[in-house]
């Protein structure tokens, strides 16, 4: 797994010249014990790599004369050589671990199924289905007429992020209704152990 953080610095290509240069760090793993962790720092000039930190080697390498330049300036300098020792935790290890919790949270979605005004048998009716608060995003929701998937008359389907790493999912069937005829909302998501189906 990877993930990327950029930065904006300021890089000296001699005494009186800076220019802007970015500055990526990368973080990649494949161990959810985070064990093998590798955080790199890649100095970036006008889309050309100047030097590199791998946390793996300890220290900068240059691949040009100025690249080379800046590498052995940083590699003299005690407190950056520590701080990218450091980073790996605070950078790299720190939001892998939050982005594996977050991976394995599940929240199942609360559901409610309503006609979106008084319904009558025999008359054309839109149903509604709500599917509220659940982590993570996917979902899939089907209505069931007498048992039977439904995909003709669904009207629309809304998807809608809440924000807060929760979403919610609105599904509208429009049918007529007849007694006897039992019309339901399934709704499949890893946070349930099996599909809801819940009855209008």
């Amino acid at each position: 797994l990877h993930f990327f953080v950029h930065f904006f610095i300021s890089l000296f290509l001699s005494s009186f010249l800076i220019k802007s240069a970015l500055d990526i760090d990368e973080c990649e793993f494949s161990k959810e014990d985070l064990s093998d962790m590798i955080y790199t720092v890649k100095l970036v000039f006008n889309q050309k790599l100047l030097c590199s930190y791998d946390s793996r080697l300890g220290k900068y390498v240059g691949y040009d004369e100025y690249g080379i330049r800046n590498a052995e300036h940083y590699n003299n300098q005690t407190w950056k050589m520590k701080q990218r020792k450091e980073e790996l935790e605070t950078i790299c290890r720190a939001n892998a671990r939050l982005y594996i919790k977050s991976e394995k949270r599940k929240v199942p979605p609360v559901v409610t199924v309503r006609s979106n005004s008084k319904a009558r048998y025999g008359q054309l009716t839109t149903l509604e289905c709500h599917a509220y608060d659940f982590y993570p995003q996917a979902i899939n929701v089907t209505w069931l007429l007498d048992g039977s998937e439904v995909t003709g008359d669904v009207v629309s389907t809304e998807f809608m992020d809440n924000g807060d790493w929760s979403y919610q999912m609105h599904s509208y069937l429009e049918l007529v209704l007849h007694r006897g005829v039992p019309v339901s909302c399934r709704v499949e998501h890893s946070g349930l152990e099996e599909p809801l189906v819940t009855l209008w």
